[in-house]
């Protein structure tokens, strides 16, 4: 991309490399050994995208009142309206994905003179290309077409930096091209991560059990349904435990400290989502509200009768993979593959915690009943059910049906008709000023 690298040094305030390694927590000083370059990645890790959270307004989760406080900065994307909109608007992530990985470039370039234990090391240079192939994941699937192995090769992606360079131009490159990329970056972390699983408290850092997860949904994106199951699969065999909210529902399954807890890295709770929206009719809908627990344990009501999250702090709701949805992966890919029986024993274990036993049998004999092509619009409602307010149903919109979808907002209803181009969201009006090719 031209001037990306001057857009990033503009945004991290440096103009120099010199500069751009002086904001590193560990002191004025080029890092040279592990722990230094530790920090330096900690930097990387604990920088914020809020694309989940836009993406949920953009999403049919949400209602949006015209009278909630600050409804300006997310009205134009509630609405779809990319062309003109507010100024006020908050603006999707585009730089501070490109920030992240200018650091995780800086780490992996470094390696060689990297000063310390060697399992550090690799651990440490494992998880910066495991970052980096993150980021290139979530510009791809916010400013691109979903995977289509029939034009990925044509489609346009975004563009891909992997070294520190000044006054060169960045093109963008095809969404085949930044899918290899990934996978590359995946493959050398895989052999360089040397931590199976993180404890709680440090697994906001990339482990085996989370690049396994990671890949898992890669594949599922990219429609590779038996790798998506082999990965699934191997996740599961490092951790597979569910929390059973028939038992336990002081805590959600989407908390940093869950059970279920892979990764967690990314926000999906903000104030403004929580205080300043409610949850869309259309998702209220499709819980069973007296016998599915999520209900009460994912919503409040309001004094107005509406609906709110209950993804109250922030700091808490920290979340990229969990484990299920590795279940939920594995019932999607089992049953495009004609393998009902088992996608049917792969969603039903996820479900069993989180239905009451009366509703647990219920759900199974309407399970049994399905079509094939009836239990993977199930699998995706199922989906959306469990990963309510998390960053999950835009993308998942874009990669299965990419269905019309009408809102009503201060008294006018507006549409995103079925494969409409705004399935794709352009890139953010700074990236394009710093590159009017884009």
């Amino acid at each position: 991309m031209k001037k990306l690298l001057l857009l990033i040094i503009t945004v991290l305030s440096c103009l120099s490399c010199d500069d751009y390694l002086d904001i590193k927590p560990v002191g004025q000083v080029i890092p040279t050994t592990v722990e230094d370059y530790r920090s330096f990645l900690t930097s990387a890790y604990s920088i914020t995208t809020s694309s989940k959270v836009l993406t949920s307004f953009r999403s049919d989760e949400l209602a949006l009142s015209s009278q909630a406080t600050g409804v300006e900065q997310y009205e134009d994307i509630f609405i779809w309206n990319d062309l003109n909109p507010s100024p006020l608007m908050k603006a999707y992530p585009y730089a501070s994905f490109y920030n992240i990985i200018f650091y995780t470039n800086h780490i992996i370039n470094s390696q060689a003179n990297i000063e310390g234990n060697q399992e550090a090391i690799e651990q440490l240079v494992g998880e910066a290309y495991a970052l980096r192939a993150m980021q290139y994941f979530e510009l791809i699937n916010l400013y691109a077409k979903p995977y289509n192995s029939s034009t990925a090769a044509t489609d346009a992606g975004v563009p891909v930096t992997t070294i520190y360079e000044t006054e060169v131009d960045y093109p963008v490159e095809t969404v085949e091209e930044v899918y290899r990329l990934i996978l590359s970056d995946l493959e050398e972390a895989e052999t360089l991560i040397n931590i199976d699983q993180q404890t709680p408290g440090l697994n906001y850092r990339f482990s085996q059990w989370a690049l396994h997860a990671f890949k898992a949904r890669v594949y599922l994106y990219r429609q590779e349904w038996q790798k998506a199951i082999d990965y699934a699969d191997a996740a599961l065999a490092i951790g597979s435990e569910l929390q059973d909210l028939n038992s336990d529902v002081n805590i959600m399954p989407s908390e940093y400290n869950s059970v279920e807890s892979i990764l967690a890295l990314e926000t999906v709770a903000t104030f403004d989502l929580v205080n300043n929206a409610s949850i869309s009719d259309g998702l209220l809908s499709i819980y069973n509200q007296e016998e599915d627990l999520r209900f009460e344990l994912y919503f409040s009501k309001n004094s107005d009768g509406r609906y709110r999250s209950n993804k109250r702090e922030e700091t808490r709701f920290k979340v990229s993979y969990r484990t299920s949805e590795m279940y939920l992966i594995r019932a999607e890919a089992l049953a495009r593959l004609q393998k009902p029986d088992l996608a049917k024993e792969a969603l039903l274990a996820l479900v069993k915690q989180r239905y009451t036993p009366e509703g647990f049998e219920a759900y199974t004999l309407k399970v049994s009943g399905l079509t094939p092509d009836e239990l993977i619009t199930e699998i995706i409602e199922e989906r959306r059910r469990e990963f309510a307010i998390e960053g999950h149903r835009w993308n998942d919109l874009r990669r299965t049906t990419q269905p019309e979808i009408t809102k009503v907002y201060d008294g006018k209803s507006y549409t995103l008709k079925k494969n409409d181009e705004r399935y794709v969201i352009p890139f953010p009006r700074d990236a394009v000023i710093n590159n009017p090719d884009l």
